[in-house]
C-alpha cells in the first residue's frame, strides 16, 4: 500500500512540474523584459532627459534637488509673454526696466523710453539674454516686474512643478528664486508646445532694426554653443538657453530631436562652460540610442474598434475598412530598444458624453489609450470620433467606463486570461487520471479481494448444505 501512494505521488508531481515551469518561466520572461537602461555618469549635480511628446524621464540624477536657476529663467517669461501678449505690441522701456538691473550683467544696451516690439524683445530675450528686456516685458505683461514673477510661480505650478519660486523675469541671483531639473523641463516642454517659441528658441541670428532713439541695427546671436554651432556641436539639437552666476553655476537647457523622438535634457549646477555642454551630449547620445519612438495610430487604430463599446450596436458603421473612430496621430509611445510594442501594458478608457470633447478639426475625443513599462507612463493617445455632430456613448458596465489616475495593467490581465484555460485544463486533467490512478492502484485490488472472499464464502455455504464430509 505504501508503495501505491508513493507511485500515485511521483505520478502527480510528474504531471504538474511542466505547468508549474511554464508558468514560472511566464513570469520571468515578463520580469527581465521590463529593464530600464542605465544612463551615463555625468559632472553636472543635477540633470534629466525628458522625452517632449510624452513626458516620460529618459534619464534622471537628482532632478528634484532645487537649484538657482540664472538665466534659464527666462523660458518661463518668454512663454507668459507669448501667452499674454502679441508680437506687434510695444514694448516701451521704463527707467527701472533699465537701472533696476545689474549693470554688467547680459544686456543689449536699451535706453529709457526706447520702444521695441514684442517679437524683437523676445529675441533679445532667447538669444542675448538681455535682462533689461526681460524686466521691461515683465512690467509691459504684468504692469510690475513683482507682479510679473507672481504670474511666472503660478504658471509653473499649473504645469505641475513643486519645487520652483520666481521672484524676478531674469534670473540674476535671489535666496528666494529657485527650481529644479525636473520643473525646468516640464516648463520648456509646455514653452516647446508654442510654434513662434520654438522658432526664437532655435535661431541662431537676428537683427534688430534702429529704432526710435537707436540709429543703428542690433545684431544679436545665440548664446548656446550647440544651437550656434560653434565650439561645441550636435547637429540634432533645435534649440537651448543657458545660464550662470556665481551662485547658480552652470546652467544649461537643450532640445534636441531625431525623427520623431524630441528630447528635453535640463543640466543644473554643472562645474564649467565644457562639462555643460559634453553633459548634454553624452545624454542625449545615451536617450537616442536606448529609446525608440512609436507612433500609437500606426499601431492601434485597426484594434480600437473591439474595444470600443459601439462596435455590436453599430457593426455595420464601425467598420474596419471605413470607421470615424481613428486613434490621434500626436499619441506616441517610448519604450527602450530592448522592450516590444507588446511588453507595455495597455488600458483604453472610454469617456461618458458629458466629458466628450470636440477638437478644432471635427473630431470628438471619446477616450484614451495608455500604456505603462516598468512601472512608468510611457504614451498614451486620444481616441477620437469624425462626425458632424458629437457622438452620444450609452456605456456598458466595463472597467473601460471607470478611468483611473494611473494606466492599470490590462495587457497582463489579458496574458493571464489566455493562460488561465490551459491551467484549469490542466488541474481538470489531473483529478481525472488522480481518479483513474486511485481506482486502478487501489479500488480494483480491493475489489478483487472482495470478490474473492465472497467467492470462498460461497463455497463453504455449499460444502455445508451437501454434508460434504472430507476423510
Amino acid at each position: 500500500m505504501k508503495r501505491q501512494f508513493i507511485a500515485l505521488l511521483s505520478i502527480i508531481l510528474i504531471f504538474l512540474s511542466p505547468i508549474l515551469t511554464a508558468v514560472t518561466a511566464k513570469a520571468t520572461t515578463t520580469e527581465s523584459k521590463e529593464v530600464w537602461p542605465d544612463g551615463p555618469n555625468v559632472f553636472a549635480e543635477s540633470a534629466i532627459v525628458m522625452e517632449a511628446s510624452t513626458g516620460l524621464i529618459l534619464y534622471e540624477k537628482n532632478i528634484n534637488e532645487v537649484h538657482y536657476p540664472a538665466s534659464i529663467t527666462k523660458i518661463m517669461t518668454a512663454l507668459l509673454a507669448l501667452e499674454n501678449s502679441n508680437l506687434g505690441e510695444i514694448v516701451t522701456f521704463s527707467k527701472n526696466a533699465v537701472f533696476d538691473v545689474d549693470l554688467d550683467s547680459s544686456r543689449i544696451g536699451i535706453d529709457v523710453d526706447e520702444q521695441l516690439t514684442m517679437q524683437q524683445s523676445l529675441y533679445g530675450i532667447l538669444l542675448e539674454s538681455a535682462n533689461e528686456v526681460s524686466y521691461a516685458v515683465a512690467e509691459h505683461v504684468a504692469g510690475s516686474a513683482d507682479e510679473f514673477a507672481k504670474m511666472m510661480t503660478a504658471r509653473a505650478k499649473s504645469l505641475g512643478c513643486l519645487n520652483t519660486n520666481f521672484v524676478n523675469p531674469h534670473g540674476l541671483h535671489d535666496e528666494n528664486h529657485y527650481t529644479s531639473c525636473y520643473d525646468m523641463a516640464l516648463i520648456t516642454r509646455e514653452a516647446m508646445k508654442n510654434d513662434t517659441f520654438r522658432k526664437i528658441f532655435s535661431s541662431r541670428t537676428y537683427q534688430i532694426p534702429p529704432t526710435n532713439i537707436q540709429s543703428e541695427i542690433r545684431y544679436l546671436r545665440n548664446h548656446h554653443k550647440f544651437v550656434l554651432q560653434q565650439d561645441y556641436r550636435y547637429d540634432d539639437c533645435i534649440g537651448g538657453k543657458t545660464g550662470y552666476t556665481s551662485n547658480s553655476k552652470f546652467t544649461l537647457v537643450s532640445v534636441a530631436k531625431r525623427g520623431d523622438l524630441e528630447l528635453i535634457c535640463v543640466i543644473m549646477r554643472d562645474d564649467s562652460t565644457a562639462h555643460q555642454y559634453t553633459d548634454t551630449q553624452k545624454l542625449f547620445d545615451f536617450a537616442f540610442d536606448n529609446f525608440s519612438i512609436y507612433p500609437i495610430a500606426d499601431l492601434e487604430s485597426s484594434q480600437i474598434l473591439t474595444e470600443s463599446p459601439m462596435f455590436t450596436r453599430y457593426n455595420p458603421l464601425l467598420s474596419e475598412i471605413s470607421s470615424p473612430i481613428l486613434t490621434d496621430e500626436k499619441g506616441y509611445l517610448v519604450l527602450p530598444n530592448s522592450a516590444s510594442f507588446e511588453d507595455a501594458k495597455k488600458e483604453v478608457t472610454f469617456y461618458p458624453a458629458s466629458e466628450q470633447t470636440t477638437t478644432p478639426q471635427n473630431n470628438t475625443v471619446i477616450g484614451n489609450i495608455s500604456y505603462t513599462y516598468s512601472g512608468k507612463y510611457v504614451g498614451g493617445a486620444d481616441i477620437l470620433y469624425h462626425n458632424n455632430h458629437p457622438l452620444q456613448l450609452k456605456q456598458a458596465v466595463t472597467e473601460k467606463n471607470n478611468p483611473t489616475a494611473a494606466p492599470s495593467n490590462s495587457s497582463a490581465e489579458k496574458s493571464d486570461k489566455n493562460l488561465r484555460p490551459i491551467i484549469l485544463g490542466g488541474i481538470v486533467g489531473l483529478f481525472v487520471i488522480i481518479i483513474i490512478l486511485y481506482f486502478v492502484l487501489v479500488e480494483a485490488p480491493r475489489l478483487r479481494r472482495k470478490n474473492a472472499y465472497y467467492k470462498k464464502r460461497a463455497k463453504r455455504k455449499s460444502y455445508k448444505g451437501d454434508d460434504y464430509l472430507d476423510l
